[in-house]
């Protein structure tokens, strides 16, 4: 497939400050008009271009047989003529359909009994019928009592089943639907409620609706099978005693192939309208299928595998990293896999396992038996597939990570788009939750959590009462442009201004000392020398160096940043200052800087808030979580 993409400068730079290596990702820039495709490095890609198509048709499109069920109608016929005209297709009509279809040439339709009225029509006849007379062609089922594709959604629908996925395992491809004026992608599996889902109409729209998503299930009307899954899925005559009609067939046409390795692409730009939307069973394939799986090793340890895209420096991968050993030391069999080197930033006990690209990860962890934990929006798509027969997936949420992409609409719709039902959904507080919510997701929360051991008061480093720390960083969201401003307005009173990080060039002053990539101990000692900690992120999903600050005793002053509503309650173990107001922050820290008194206060119940997350705590919360899973 030919995808024309475009890197975004001012993204890969704002990517390469938060520690994430944007050749890992490669986070592409995307139209926001209408335009040429584009895709992501786990194979997330936009609707494919008719053009290409097209082409596509022109040389390798393959014949095709539609099987009509239901009523056939006038329009019907002036639609099976169109279609004709354009793909060389074969239908199939019920007997007593004759009189309609009499005027048309009788090469193009064979009058059968293997379709009919699509309540009481079956699936498997059809395949027999086709693999019989017709074999080698793709397979479009219709539903005439719904509108059917047009012949440019059919193209598209066609074309995309052979292109759309990098190893080629589509078999079968849905359109999506509108009911009620409603976008339907399709349906998710819901673990905790033990039925199918529909996608659509979740109270926070991102564009989602117009991402393709692969499925678990999908309904009759407009779904082409592809020739190869025609030959190769069987259904088994046990299965069929479980279905309702049409509808279940297909459905568990789905779940076999699935098991197969054929995939079911749902592709929600292409839409048909239809007046209902009928919920596919879960029949006792499906329950055997996507609830009964092992997670343990021959050792009766229960496997985790944490899915990263990078090793990289970032405080997300230190989490990720500190919860692994965490898990082990606990008794869990503990796995690292990545498309990077083992870290060379920090002490990690485990083993990484590293992969060229994210295709040929997928292919190996869908045969491990484990818990497999995506770490990272581009990786929920990896493991989601990695699991389908194998394992449970579990999507981490450090934050949900559409924040990523303030300006641009299709990144937010595909990190929408990732977020399933099908995952254990797990986050590190209740602002990240209300998201996922909003998205149709209601995940557990544990907290992110600090080392003790690392981050404590010091009796070997004296605190100073003229010196403002702070994370010296770039990066959009850390917002360090507002803890400048406010530094600035202070003028000949404004203290020493000591930063860390990365970026020693951030701010250039007399006043001004950096710390370039320090070590925990020296944070620790950071941490001790300063008379106040400077937060003003716009965003963060946690805000881990908050607490590190209050474990060391050091006052905060901060900004509302979401993930860190539910440690920072202002006046009590922080001061809460607005966002955008460099006034304000100036006033807090030269207000603190004059009150030892007041910043005693802060630092004592910034000890007791740090406490509650230390990690020997979280850990063992974490540690019951990964048990209760199945």
């Amino acid at each position: 497939m030919s995808v024309r993409v475009r890197s975004k400068k001012i993204v890969k730079r704002a990517l390469e400050r938060a520690g994430i290596d944007p050749a890992a990702l490669r986070v592409r820039r995307e139209p926001e008009a209408p335009g040429p495709a584009y895709v992501y490095a786990n194979g997330v890609s936009t609707e494919l271009p008719l053009s290409a198509a097209e082409q596509w048709r022109r040389r390798n499109a393959p014949p095709l047989v539609v099987a009509l069920f239901g009523e056939l109608r006038p329009e019907h016929v002036l639609w099976m003529v169109g279609i004709r005209e354009r793909f060389p297709a074969h239908f199939l009509v019920a007997p007593d359909a004759a009189a309609q279809v009499s005027e048309l040439d009788p090469t193009f339709y064979t009058l059968t009994g293997v379709v009919g009225p699509a309540a009481t029509a079956r699936l498997a006849p059809v395949l027999r019928w086709v693999q019989r007379l017709w074999r080698r062609c793709d397979l479009l089922l219709i539903d005439l009592d719904a509108d059917p594709v047009s012949a440019e959604q059919l193209l598209q629908l066609q074309y995309a089943s052979r292109t759309y996925d990098h190893d080629e395992e589509v078999g079968v491809i849905t359109p999506g639907y509108v009911v009620d004026d409603v976008v339907q992608p399709g349906f998710d599996f819901d673990r905790s409620r033990e039925q199918f889902v529909p996608t659509g109409a979740p109270e926070a729209d991102h564009g989602q609706d117009v991402i393709p998503r692969y499925l678990l299930t999908a309904l009759a009307h407009g779904t082409l099978i592809r020739a190869e899954a025609v030959d190769h899925v069987l259904l088994r005559s046990g299965d069929l005693d479980h279905s309702a009609g049409l509808d279940g067939d297909v459905s568990l046409f789905v779940a076999r192939g699935w098991q197969q390795n054929i995939r079911t692409l749902g592709y929600p730009s292409i839409r048909v309208h239809r007046g209902d939307l009928p919920v596919p069973e879960v029949t006792p394939l499906h329950r055997e299928w996507l609830l009964e799986r092992r997670v343990t090793g021959r050792d009766g340890r229960r496997r985790v595998i944490f899915v990263l895209n990078a090793t990289s420096v970032s405080g997300g991968i230190r989490v990720v990293f500190e919860e692994a050993e965490g898990l082990a030391v606990r008794g869990f069999d503990v796995e690292i896999w990545a498309l990077q080197e083992h870290p060379d930033w920090t002490d990690l006990a485990i083993p990484v396992t590293t992969f060229r690209n994210y295709f040929d990860l997928l292919m190996a962890l869908r045969k491990e038996e484990a818990i497999k934990v995506a770490t990272w929006w581009e990786t929920q798509q990896v493991v989601w597939l990695a699991s389908v027969v194998t394992g449970v997936p579990v999507a981490y949420f450090q934050e949900f990570e559409a924040w990523f992409y303030p300006s641009q609409r299709l990144s937010r719709a595909a990190v929408a788009a990732s977020a399933r039902h099908e995952f254990h959904s797990l986050t590190t507080g209740s602002y990240q939750a209300s998201e996922l919510k909003s998205v149709g997701l209601d995940p557990a929360i544990i907290p992110v959590g600090y080392d003790p051991r690392l981050f404590f008061p010091s009796t070997r480093v004296e605190r100073r009462d003229d010196t403002l720390l702070a994370v010296g960083r770039s990066f959009f969201q850390k917002n360090f442009a507002l803890t400048a401003a406010a530094w600035s307005r202070l003028g000949d009173q404004r203290p020493r201004m000591l930063l860390f990080g990365y970026e020693p060039d951030i701010l250039k002053d007399e006043r001004v000392d950096y710390v370039v990539r320090p070590s925990h101990r020296r944070v620790n000692e950071l941490y001790n020398e300063a008379t106040l900690f400077v937060s003003t992120s716009l965003h963060e999903g946690f805000g881990l160096p908050i607490i590190e600050a209050m474990a060391a005793g050091c006052p905060v002053i901060t900004t509302d940043a979401h993930g860190n509503r539910d440690f920072c309650v202002d006046g009590e173990n922080c001061i809460l200052v607005p966002q955008g107001d460099p006034a304000a922050l100036a006033a807090a820290i030269a207000g603190l800087i004059d009150d030892p008194k007041r910043r005693q206060q802060l630092s004592e119940a910034g000890l007791a808030t740090a406490a509650r997350y230390a990690w020997p705590n979280v850990l063992d919360e974490l540690a019951e979580y990964y048990a209760r899973i199945l």
